[in-house]
């Protein structure tokens, strides 16, 4: 019977300290599990931070791009309407000259065209201008040496053509040996000016206002 009691308390004994072991792993796995929590909790935390900061990066490099970018932007409209405004005022100077005076342009440039002709035989493409009056005024300038007078399509002239210029007119002269080509345009004349008296005449349109 002494022996039995010995056993039942031995057992016990061995339950007791089976208990307190794993009560203890249980608690260890609590903490444990408690700290992980807290140490995914930071890391999403600092992650989060990280790709505010990021963010908050991309979205300042972005701002001083537009903003750096703006002042150009703006400058090139501004040069884009001043031109658009030139180019009308001249529409409407040419328009008022008539077809008449705007030959005349076109007869300086032929004029000066002489030297590069260098005397040879011509053939002309009138584009625009009445074939009739070019003739006429082309004869005075080359009399015998004009082979031939014919009327001309736009294509001829169209890879010089001013933007928004509304008068494609103007002469294609050929020398006969075909080696010289003269393109005698209002186009030209217009480039001409423009090159050399665009701030003027910018300047002029808007009474002085532009910005140097």
């Amino acid at each position: 019977m002494e022996e039995l009691r010995s056993t039942d308390i031995l057992d016990q004994e061995i339950k007791a300290d089976v208990k307190k072991k794993a009560d203890r792993i249980l608690e260890d796995a609590r903490q444990t599990a408690e700290s992980l929590e807290a140490g995914v909790g930071s890391r999403v935390s600092a992650a989060g931070d990280e790709a505010k900061k990021s963010s908050e990066a991309r979205i300042g490099f972005y701002e001083k791009n537009i903003n750096a970018s703006l002042p150009l932007e703006k400058q090139r409209y501004f040069v884009s309407f001043v031109n658009k405004e030139v180019i009308g005022a001249f529409n409407s100077y040419f328009k008022d000259l008539g077809p008449a005076r705007r030959m005349d342009i076109v007869k300086k440039l032929v004029e000066r065209s002489k030297d590069a002709l260098n005397g040879k035989n011509v053939n002309a493409f009138v584009i625009g201008f009445n074939k009739a009056d070019a003739e006429k005024m082309l004869k005075s300038e080359f009399g015998s040496s004009l082979l031939s007078c014919k009327t001309g399509k736009e294509i001829m002239v169209a890879d010089e053509a001013v933007e928004g210029f509304e008068f494609r007119e103007g002469l294609v002269l050929v020398s006969e040996d075909g080696k010289t080509s003269c393109r005698l345009t209002l186009d030209e004349k217009l480039k001409e000016v423009l090159d050399s008296k665009s701030y003027e005449l910018s300047s002029a349109l808007f009474a002085g206002r532009l910005p140097e």
